[in-house]
């Protein structure tokens, strides 16, 4: 049996070293087939962007054709017209992967070594006979490490210009997670500065290049074209809602069959699809992550496991959904109670618009990140919509994960004080638990806005509570019930446990009555609505109504039990 290329993503090592390999070549028919001279193809993380770049840089490389011929021997793209062109051209490949410095300085130095790394790699082109001393000062200039910003804004016109002078060749620009250094920009608090630069160092490689045959841009995110792509008409887009590339990144589901089978793994295929399945790309409906199920294909008898969780890729996901307004919450508590939900998105990533908790650009961050996954698409005029929900079993548990923490973080009242006097219908403690965690959880600045805590609370209670009692509890955000919606509904999923659970919110407003009062008027509404209805038609007979209230850091509960 072949060795899986866990964590290896070059090409050759992974052909020669004779590891797994499932055949994407034609990805490199694709590219060329293509009438755009310029690609951006964003996908999640994992998804095999990296080894795909690693294949195309083998493929085009001029300086290693004949080495490199062999690699493809047994792959789809010898078969293919497309062949006449491997090594055929210079390649310049850089990859901002691992650019993630928390200053503008530090991640310039970085780009700034990659830079100097490929020219020294490539540096038999300083022996060309067709440069002129002028150019070959230039190389010589862009070798030191003392590259003033402009020099290195300009490092792929310059390179491009020279690359084609000496091969007679244009030139193909790879470059792999190109929103990598921007999206730790945003992180760090250096995002104009670096939004800026990479303006100019993007426009340098591709707009109005005239050496250029062919570039490639891999990454997560379609960063908002006139923040980073400002003037490049020759940029076309192939996102996981496009067509183009569908089947390139990820498995299909006939390649997963195909991997359990070679590697004589025999299992319930149908549990194989429930955990990593699930990713709609264009018109592909069952796209699997590739990551999860090399590393499930390596230890099966470990069972399934979530693969993909990673914590520092899921820091920007945990802070979003802390931030989330009353609406985008309700739809985040419908995915994680496994409902299809119809959203708008918005396809390029504006990060002001991210700061701000604009529904439709963290709905997009989360859909392109990998957190959700298209089910349909429905148009209606200009109006275009999306039936999202979360993929599978694996991005559950990711998801269920990151609200313990979230719930947890830094509070002092633990949640399973707060868990433990709700399940014990204990409403004097539930009360008080719930005022501490008020009182440790958020600092005054979290305040300064009247009424933005109890926002906060009451998502991350939520929340928290969707991640904590799922295996156990029915846990329902504003589901219809009675005559309207409740704020959450909870009751056991065992039908001989009769307990049942009803809580309505309120925060206190300037013509809302004094907060105890406001209280009573959310018990009122939980019986004139008779949200009990559900908790009724499952047989739930020992039911506690919560009516809750907040300001500020102050919290009032009202309790009945029916």
């Amino acid at each position: 049996m072949k060795k899986f290329p866990i964590g290896i993503s070059n090409f050759k090592m992974v052909i020669q070293d004779d590891y797994y390999f499932v055949d994407k070549s034609l990805l490199i028919e694709e590219v060329i087939d293509s009438n755009a001279t310029s690609l951006l193809i964003p996908r999640p993380r994992r998804f095999g962007k990296t080894l795909n770049m690693s294949m195309l840089h083998a493929f085009f490389d001029i300086n290693k054709a004949e080495e490199n011929k062999a690699l493809f021997d047994n792959l789809k793209i010898r078969q293919s017209a497309a062949w006449k062109h491997q090594g055929e051209y210079p390649v310049i490949y850089l990859s901002l992967k691992d650019v993630k410095e928390n200053s503008y300085d530090k991640a310039l130095e970085n780009i700034n070594r990659l830079c100097i790394e490929w020219l020294e790699d490539n540096e038999e082109i300083l022996l060309s006979d067709k440069l002129s001393q002028t150019e070959r000062n230039i190389l010589n200039a862009l070798r030191k490490e003392n590259w003033k910003q402009v020099a290195l804004e300009g490092f792929f016109k310059s390179v491009s210009k020279i690359l084609y002078k000496v091969y007679n060749q244009k030139v193909i620009i790879l470059i792999d997670e190109y929103d990598s250094c921007i999206i730790k920009s945003w992180e760090a608090g250096y995002y104009e500065e670096m939004i800026s630069f990479m303006r100019g160092f993007l426009s340098g490689g591709f707009k109005d290049n005239d050496y250029l045959f062919k570039g490639i841009i891999t990454g997560i995110l379609r960063v908002a074209k006139e923040s980073i792509f400002s003037g490049l008409n020759n940029l076309e887009v192939n996102s996981i809602l496009d067509f183009n590339f569908a089947d390139k990144f990820g498995l299909t589901e006939g390649e997963v069959q195909k991997l359990l089978s070679d590697s004589g793994i025999s299992i319930s295929f149908e549990e194989v699809k429930s955990w990593y399945n699930g990713y709609s790309f264009g018109e592909c409906n069952d796209i699997y992550n590739p990551w999860s199920i090399i590393n499930f294909a390596y230890k099966p008898t470990q069972g399934f496991r979530p693969y993909w969780v990673n914590t520092s890729a899921n820091e920007l996901i945990e802070e979003l959904l802390t931030n989330a307004n009353a609406d985008l919450e309700k739809k985040l508590t419908g995915f994680i109670d496994g409902q299809v939900m119809e959203c708008e998105i918005e396809e390029t990533t504006i990060f002001k618009d991210l700061d701000a908790g604009k529904e439709k650009t963290v709905l997009g961050l989360l859909l392109f990140n990998g957190y959700l996954t298209k089910a349909y698409t429905k148009q209606e005029d200009i109006t275009i919509s999306h039936g999202l929900k979360i993929p599978n079993k694996e991005v559950s548990v990711v998801y269920k994960q990151m609200l313990e923490r979230l719930l947890s973080r830094s509070t002092e009242v633990s949640e399973s004080s707060i868990l433990a006097a709700l399940l014990e219908q204990d409403a004097l403690e539930f009360e008080d638990a719930l005022s501490k965690y008020m009182l440790t959880s958020f600092s005054f600045n979290d305040i300064q806005h009247r009424g933005s805590l109890p926002e906060k609370v009451y998502h991350a209670f939520i929340l928290g509570l969707m991640a904590h009692l799922s295996n156990k509890f029915i846990v329902k955000s504003n589901p219809e019930t009675g005559l309207g919606r409740a704020d959450l509904l909870i009751y056991p999923k065992d039908n001989n446990d009769k307990r049942g659970w009803v809580l309505e919110f309120k925060k206190l407003k300037k013509s809302s009555p004094a907060l105890n009062e406001l209280a009573k008027e959310a018990m009122q509404q939980i019986h004139t609505s008779q949200y009990i209805t559900t908790l009724k038609e499952h047989d739930k007979t020992e039911v506690m109504l919560v009516g809750v209230a907040f300001d500020g850091k102050e919290v009032s509960c009202v309790t009945e039990f029916i």
